[in-house]
């Protein structure tokens, strides 16, 4: 089928196989093909880019991404999808879906096995898994250089000017762009709010002892980095005055580069 985004089309393919959005998984069906073309827009996709999709629903998206990549491989969570998705791509052999868990998924094995240093993800987050397939894509070891993805509007905003220690490993890899807002209303069930699509450009991977460190720093986000790093060293108060670290200060005062040279220094102590 093409044009799965045109409303009458999605109305149709839901229609067909008696489908309603399953609200364990968070579905929503955009219904706007200029949006759908928007957000593909986002990632610089060309006939040599091997996409990853989280989530492609009934293939709206997935087509788009299809008409511009090499590849695309699509994680679906939702079994009652696959004569759906069977029907709906069957024009487009340059897409494989894999019912799975993405949560679940060797992401880095899947990576490596493409042989390319072309790979980016482009989706349509489920919303209530929001935070955790980001964190997984940003601190994947494997060469994935590019992040587009359409969350809640709220969601977006907190990436893009609050600290965590999401934002926080963002910073490390590279960088975060607020792309656009996208309304409810372009939506087949419309959600309570709008959404915005977020690009993240990845310049290198994250090790995964700093991660380590970051998250155990914003375990109680209240407390100073003197509490939170008692874990991590056997002599707190040296580590930080080693970092030239005010050890009163709370962990979303620390920029990267801090963590970073927290981290070194406990490598420094462990060798």
């Amino acid at each position: 089928m093409r044009n799965i985004a045109k409303k009458s089309n999605t109305l149709d393919i839901l229609n067909k196989y008696h489908l309603t959005a399953a609200k364990k998984y968070g579905q929503n069906f955009l219904v706007d093909p200029h949006i759908i073309e928007k957000i593909a827009s986002c990632a610089p996709i060309t006939k040599d880019t091997y996409v990853i999709e989280i989530g492609p629903g009934i293939g709206a998206l997935t087509e788009a991404l299809a008409l511009r990549a090499k590849k695309v491989i699509c994680f679906e969570i939702d079994e009652r999808l696959k004569p759906v998705l069977a029907d709906t791509l069957a024009d487009y052999d340059n897409v494989e879906i894999i019912f799975e868990d993405f949560m679940k998924a060797d992401l880095d094995g899947l990576v490596t096995s493409l042989h390319s240093d072309d790979v980016c993800v482009v989706t349509n987050l489920p919303y209530y898994i929001t935070s955790d397939i980001i964190t997984k894509v940003v601190t994947a070891q494997s060469q994935i250089h590019h992040m587009a993805a359409m969350v809640q509007k709220e969601v977006a905003l907190k990436l893009t000017r609050d600290k965590s220690p999401l934002t926080l490993m963002i910073d490390y890899v590279g960088s975060i762009d607020y792309a656009m807002t996208v309304s409810k209303n372009v939506f087949i069930p419309a959600p309570h709010v709008d959404s915005a699509v977020f690009t993240i450009t990845k310049e290198r991977t994250i090790p995964l002892d700093l991660c380590e460190l970051i998250k155990g720093a914003f375990k109680q986000k209240r407390k100073t980095i003197l509490n939170n790093m008692k874990p991590f060293f056997n002599d707190v108060r040296k580590a930080l005055a080693a970092c030239g670290i005010d050890p009163t200060k709370r962990p979303a005062d620390l920029s990267i580069e801090d963590y970073v040279a927290l981290n070194q220094e406990r490598r420094n102590h462990e060798s």
